[in-house]
């Protein structure tokens, strides 16, 4: 069926208290430290449920798109309700039988199963001794010496598929919070009218990120935006700490500036307005990648390096005559610009460090050995995983003797996706991976004809990037980058052809 403009109920495209709020929650969240604490993150979440529940209470189910083909989102829904599902306590034959590991580690920590309180804690305290040598001659209490009243505690007689439960109800209920984000994106976008307000909004918070990062970065390297001193060993940029995930922002924000802009090339519009908007996009896109290029993030640079020139190729064989000409003109520019930035700035320091580092036969090759270990963690866990949030305490077990580093993260969402939800979260992230790029892909040929091309092409990249640096890196795993990925993931897929970007 071909697309449409938005009608399908969207109504008269006027921006609500919905759209504020979810708008708010992104572009406010980076500025703190990236969301990464508590407080940010829940407080985001919470500005989101309070925009669900006012599209619930002014149009219904149907508010959120349930009920007209919401069925391609399933895997999204049984892949939020597995991570609840990870925090149930459930009987312990369950578990072992989905999890051995799971149930073993469990079963030594509480202890086999027995009929009362009172044995429960002499099996610890027999446990205990039993581990303690100098403890083996000391009288032990006399039987019965433990007096327990009628709120004795007793051993679970549950244990959970995840090993953390606590962490991986707060991973839960965040993502919880990111669903319904991109569902009420999803179908308030479909209004032109919208769209272009959350198109406007998101381009000036990508600029100001950059713009205040960039200053930042120059003028008080080891201060976070200058108002407090950055972790040790840290090298902040703007709000971010890790100076990766600041480039993960930039990895979506420019190729679909300049997708936008670079429709200026290939027409000549009629309004003033859309002729400075469209410049203003250029240049937005050419001060976010300077940013990225400060940023010194080697895969951000080689992800919008390859996003942008493909955008380039293609404006150039759309175009005609003089706008060729032009745009070749102007990308020599550019290039020779952000040439200049990358070859004197930061990033080739690091290349050099990293070229030194690893050359030779004897080079350590350090992700490497972490991606091994998490290969043999995977094996305890194949199935259901070992609880998403996890991670950090488990992986210590699995690396070799002498790595020191402490690794909170494994640096390859993709394997860390294994880890904590097994095969069950791995297929149904592939699922829902496929699905949302046939429809991506059904939009960019609803819109391959016209203006919309190259703006929606340029959502579709920044998606594409980020998900190649998580190969390397945890940037969705950061709160506001997470939240940035799913508003411009459900405006790329937005149902029809003019929500996802009407020049």
């Amino acid at each position: 069926m071909p697309l449409k403009p938005g009608t399908g109920g969207a109504g008269s495209g006027s921006v609500g208290a919905q759209d504020v709020l979810v708008l708010a929650a992104a572009t406010i969240l980076p500025w703190f430290w990236g969301g990464v604490g508590q407080g940010a993150s829940r407080g985001a979440a919470a500005v989101i449920a309070m925009a669900a529940a006012w599209v619930l209470i002014r149009r219904g189910p149907s508010g959120l798109g349930f009920g007209r083909g919401i069925v391609w989102l399933l895997p999204a829904f049984l892949l939020g309700a597995f991570a609840f599902l990870q925090c149930v306590p459930l009987p312990r034959s369950w578990v072992a039988a989905v999890s051995p590991k799971a149930a073993a580690i469990q079963t030594a920590t509480f202890g086999r199963d027995v009929p009362t309180g009172e044995a429960w804690l002499r099996q610890i305290e027999n446990d205990a001794r039993a581990l303690t040598p100098e403890a083996a001659d000391a009288p032990a209490n006399p039987a019965g010496a433990i007096k327990l009243g009628a709120d004795a505690p007793s051993p679970p007689a549950r244990f959970t598929v995840s090993l953390q439960p606590g962490a991986t109800l707060e991973r839960a209920y965040w993502y919880a919070a990111l669903l319904l984000a991109f569902l009420v994106v999803l179908r308030r976008a479909e209004s032109e009218r919208r769209a272009s307000v959350y198109r406007t909004t998101l381009f000036v918070s990508f600029g100001l990120l950059a713009t205040v990062g960039t200053f930042s970065h120059l003028t008080a390297p080891t201060r976070l935006l200058w108002l407090r001193d950055a972790p040790l060993m840290a090298r902040p940029f703007g709000p971010y700490v890790n100076p990766s995930h600041f480039a993960g922002v930039m990895e979506l924000a420019v190729p679909w500036l300049l997708g936008f802009g670079l429709v200026a090339t290939g027409r000549r519009d009629r309004t003033w307005v859309k002729r400075a908007g469209r410049g203003l996009a250029l240049a937005g896109a050419g001060i976010c990648a300077a940013a990225a290029l400060l940023s010194a993030s080697k895969m951000g640079a080689i992800t919008i390096g390859v996003s942008s020139a493909l955008l380039v190729g293609i404006a150039f064989v759309k175009g005609q005559g003089r706008n060729r000409a032009t745009l070749l003109a102007g990308s020599a520019l550019v290039v020779a610009g952000l040439g200049a930035v990358a070859l004197l700035g930061p990033l080739r320091e690091r290349v050099a460090a990293f070229t030194a580092v690893h050359s030779g036969v004897g080079a350590p090759n350090v992700r490497g050995l972490v991606w091994s270990a998490g290969v043999r963690m995977g094996s305890d866990y194949p199935v259901t995983g070992s609880g998403f949030g996890a991670f950090a305490e488990l992986f210590p077990a699995y690396l070799p003797r002498g790595e020191s580093e402490v690794w909170i993260q494994m640096h390859n969402d993709y394997i860390e996706l294994f880890l904590a939800g097994g095969l069950v979260a791995a297929v149904l992230a592939a699922w829902l991976a496929a699905v949302f790029s046939l429809r991506a892909a059904r939009v960019l040929r609803a819109v391959r004809g016209n203006d919309r091309f190259l703006p929606a092409l340029g959502l579709a990249f920044g998606l594409v990037a980020i998900a190649v640096h998580e190969g390397v890196d945890f940037n969705l795993q950061v709160p506001a980058n997470a939240l940035l990925f799913v508003v411009i993931a459900a405006m790329c897929v937005a149902p029809h052809a003019r929500s996802v970007e009407a020049p």
